[in-house]
């Protein structure tokens, strides 16, 4: 409420502080105010002397009364507590008339008392504000915050130490708890009474409206601030959450885009070459694909020699055991850092169930970024989609291909212009030369049964010779293999001593036979290939040649007359067979002996010397060879047999 209005009301709320007269009474003999001025002018009671000091007490009233209801409207519309203390102490002092002030208030923050004490000296444009914290109340603020107390005291009735928080005070002081809550949370304390002796009972009142206004507003103020700061909490976490939320999607962003562009890879036929490429433009750092038997299947890790670990160094390595367990057991990618500049970061390539292989890049002299990781993870899914897909087309030009030797071998075809144009769609190339390779195994007690070993064996020749042809026919496994003019030197010897060590491994205790057939310029001469093959084998099974490689090429003369295997092992039992099984019994080598001597035309010595035997071990080795076959070995009869029959049984790969 403002001016003149203001002021009637707080006359009226205050009409019994002056006693203003009213209406005289009936049997006075005195007429009202309206009547005339004398009578009202008459009494002793109403001097003008006296009613002028109650107007200026009254106007005095009205005064601190408009100084309270400012200092409320601040304190219900100021929310802030660091700026209320001043303001507050200011209004105060103006209420009561002060000229210092102190505000003690209990410290959150700290766990002690922050004091705000302002002073007017004698010139109003010259005041001082001090600010501190104590941790422990002293004086009248000790008492007033202990006991609740109202203090109000002329200087003969304290000491100083009882004005702890004052230095300038001489005459009087008031003070009062301020209060929240019901309990007890500062002091507001005036000092030093303008032009009087000491605070009136009215100043105390109005103090004591003001504290407890402050008091609600301290505490109002301290709620909403805590409220603020909370929310300030919340909203400093939002933000967070935005700017993960906002990192996040861009990598979706870019995510996405890596994705489209290596799927449309994918469907337009490019090849895992490309992919590996659009990663290492994506990421910035080359990248490696290998498959499941660490074969590299692409690469930009051209300029990359030094700190990079391929797969197989990765397993064969002993240091990186929790690092392979992850990749290849649970299946999750890992880093490694192969120096203190490096970071290497590996993928496995799932499909399903199975690994199919790894995916790798190297960083160097950086920190691997989230968008690496999922773009990297991205290019491994689609590699695996690449790798399913390439695997399928293989599985249906690796059945053709099959198809298409089983028709060579059962002379199941049109014309040679038929098997050329055949060829050439399945990628044969004519101008190699092929060999027809039969195996066949007899299991043990504890192997696996023939057909889980012949799946084996004929993963394993898919693996290790993709260019070769694996069939099977006649209880047989039949590769056809090719090798080019540079190939032909060593021929299919390389294969047939690898797949030598892997049957070795696959049986423990059962037998096999590997048996090569001629080999031929022309795709159409495969059968008689094969034909040559499968009559090594049944020869070497006759003679009980079990574990051993034999070529066709070593029949020699009876290759050109088409031995009877049938015939042929008995000629090889009349000659060399009890050697054969002498040899196999007391695991000697008695026909290697013999051989030796035969191969350098009978002569003991040199047959000893390019043996390392000593010539009496020879010589005695001799004597239990004709002992054993009851043969003369000077007959030349009987030496041109042994020879034939030695030149068939010939089962040193070398001699392949």
């Amino acid at each position: 409420m403002q001016g003149r209005e203001r002021d009637k009301l707080f006359m009226k709320q205050n009409s019994n502080i002056i006693n203003f007269p009213g209406p005289a009474k009936a049997d006075s003999g005195c007429p009202g105010p309206e009547a005339g001025s004398e009578c009202f002018a008459s009494g002793d009671d109403y001097s003008p002397e006296k009613l002028r000091r109650e107007l200026l007490k009254e106007r005095k009233r009205v005064i601190q009364w408009r100084i309270l209801n400012e200092a409320s409207v601040i304190l219900n519309s100021q929310l802030n507590s660091e700026s209320l203390p001043l303001k507050i102490i200011k209004y105060a002092k103006k209420l009561v008339s002060a000229e210092a002030g102190l505000l003690a208030l209990e410290e959150v923050k700290d766990n002690g008392l922050k004091i705000v004490k302002h002073y007017t000296f004698s010139d109003e444009a010259k005041e001082e504000l001090i600010e501190e914290i104590v941790q422990k109340p002293q004086g009248a603020i000790e008492i007033i915050l202990q006991k609740g107390e109202v203090i109000n005291r002329n200087s003969v009735h304290y000491n100083p130490d009882d004005l702890y928080g004052f230095y300038t005070i001489k005459r009087n002081l008031l003070g009062i708890p301020l209060y929240a809550k019901r309990k007890i949370i500062g002091a507001l304390l005036m000092a030093n009474k303008s032009e009087e002796a000491s605070f009136t009972q009215d100043d105390q009142e109005l103090l004591m409206i003001l504290g407890s206004q402050l008091g609600i507003a301290l505490e109002n103020s301290r709620l909403y601030e805590k409220i603020d700061k909370e929310l300030q909490t919340k909203v400093d976490e939002l933000e967070r959450v935005n700017e993960i939320l906002r990192k996040q999607h861009k990598i979706l962003e870019k995510s996405l885009e890596l994705h489209n562009q290596l799927t449309e890879l994918v469907l337009r036929g490019k090849g895992i070459e490309a992919i590996c490429d659009t990663l290492t433009a994506f990421i910035g750092s080359p990248v490696q694909v290998e498959d499941h038997n660490f074969q590299i299947k692409a690469t930009t890790m051209h300029s990359i020699t030094k700190a990079f670990v391929c797969g197989k160094e990765l397993v064969e390595n002993k240091e990186y055991g929790r690092q392979v367990y992850k990749l290849f057991q649970e299946r999750k990618p890992v880093e490694i850092y192969p120096d203190i500049d490096t970071t290497q970061y590996l993928v496995p390539i799932v499909a399903g169930q199975q690994i199919m292989g790894l995916i790798t890049t190297v960083l160097a002299h950086r920190a691997l970024k989230q968008l690496d990781k999922v773009a990297m993870e991205q290019g491994a899914t689609i590699i695996a989609l690449e790798m399913l897909k390439q695997r399928a087309a293989d599985e249906q030009t690796k059945r053709l291909k099959e198809n298409f030797l089983e028709h060579l071998l059962e002379g199941n075809f049109e014309s040679e212009e038929w098997v050329q144009h055949r060829a050439l769609q399945l990628g044969l190339n004519l101008k190699n030369t092929f060999q027809i390779v039969s195996v066949e195994v007899e299991p043990g007690r504890d192997d696996k049964s023939r057909p889980e070993l012949y799946q084996e064996i004929r993963e394993f020749c898919a693996e290790s010779f993709p260019n070769h042809i694996v069939t099977t026919k006649n209880n047989h496994i039949l590769i056809m293999v090719s090798f080019n003019r540079k190939e032909k030197e060593h021929g299919v010897k390389p294969m047939v001593e690898l797949l030598k060590e892997r049957l070795s491994h696959l049986l423990r205790d059962g037998t096999w036979w590997i048996a090569l057939g001629t080999s031929c310029g022309k795709l159409e001469d495969c059968l008689i290939s094969y034909r040559n093959a499968v009559t090594s084998l049944n020869i070497m099974k006759a003679l009980n040649l079990q574990n051993k490689i034999v070529s066709y090429d070593n029949l020699g003369i009876f290759s050109l007359i088409e031995i009877n295997p049938q015939h042929f092992a008995e000629f090889a039992k009349r000659t060399i067979g009890p050697l054969i099984v002498y040899d196999q019994k007391h695991k000697t080598q008695l026909l290697h002996t013999l051989n030796l001597f035969y191969k350098y035309n009978s002569n003991v010595l040199k047959a000893a010397r390019k043996g390392y035997l000593n010539p009496s071990t020879m010589k005695y080795r001799l004597r239990r060879i004709q002992e054993i076959t009851g043969l003369d070995l000077k007959e030349p009869e009987t030496s041109l047999q042994l020879q034939l029959a030695m030149r068939l049984t010939n089962c040193d790969c070398s001699d392949t």
